[in-house]
């Protein structure tokens, strides 16, 4: 069984980036349309913050280390997540109900 494409739209859609990130970093507000911190991922050290999240796009992006994605992919990376089990978190946090297409094994 798989999950459905609706339904990781539906996580994509409702999982507020700026929270997600915020749980690997510190976050600050800087103008009116994104949030920069230092880069959460582990193989970036850094001093100044190169971490960008904009939560209109719901996207994130280090202009030090040039990994990006959304927050299905950070989940996964930062947690050692599947792809599945990232978004049955994030599906979780956010409240969606997950549906699944296919029959299991």
């Amino acid at each position: 069984m798989k999950v459905s494409p609706r339904s990781i739209e539906e996580v994509r859609d409702t999982a507020n980036i700026v929270e997600v990130a915020s749980e690997f970093t510190a976050l600050k507000r800087h103008g009116t349309n994104y949030y920069t911190g230092l880069c959460p991922y582990p193989d970036h050290q850094e001093k100044t913050p190169s971490f960008s999240v904009s939560p209109d796009k719901n996207f994130y992006y280090c202009f030090g280390c040039s990994k990006g994605g959304d927050a299905i992919k950070l989940v996964m990376e930062l947690k050692s997540f599947s792809f599945v089990e990232a978004v049955l978190h994030l599906a979780e946090r956010s409240g969606v109900e997950v549906k699944f297409e296919g029959r299991s094994p």
